[in-house]
């Protein structure tokens, strides 16, 4: 079991949006983005493959990893940016973000 499937949901994630960039020029990309937001600023957040991935080949698992401040903070709502890279010529239908559960259609540039 990975690290983000024992770690409950934290923060409201929300705005996610995935591409795969097969543009001639450069290597084909893939890229997740999207937003979390926190009671407290501090937290960080990071996308991560899963490892093992699951069984349909067509849909990348990412962990999504979450690491709260450390010492005393204010509580101000904060929402910070969340990305993932890779490059890939597998082509994916849709990037699956646990332990939320999000499912991402993936976007094909070209």
């Amino acid at each position: 079991m990975s690290e983000a499937t024992r770690q409950p949901a934290v923060g409201k994630c929300r705005n996610w949006y995935a591409w795969h960039d097969f543009m001639p020029i450069g290597t084909p990309t893939l890229r997740v983005k999207g937003e979390c937001t926190f009671g407290t600023p501090g937290y960080t957040v990071v996308l991560k493959k899963a490892e093992p991935q699951g069984i349909n080949p067509r849909i990348l698992i990412l962990d999504k990893v979450v690491t709260p401040p450390t010492g005393v903070v204010a509580q101000v709502v904060t929402t910070v940016p969340v990305g993932y890279e890779e490059e890939t010529s597998t082509k994916y239908d849709e990037v699956e973000i646990r332990p939320d559960g999000a499912r991402i259609k993936v976007k094909i540039t070209s």
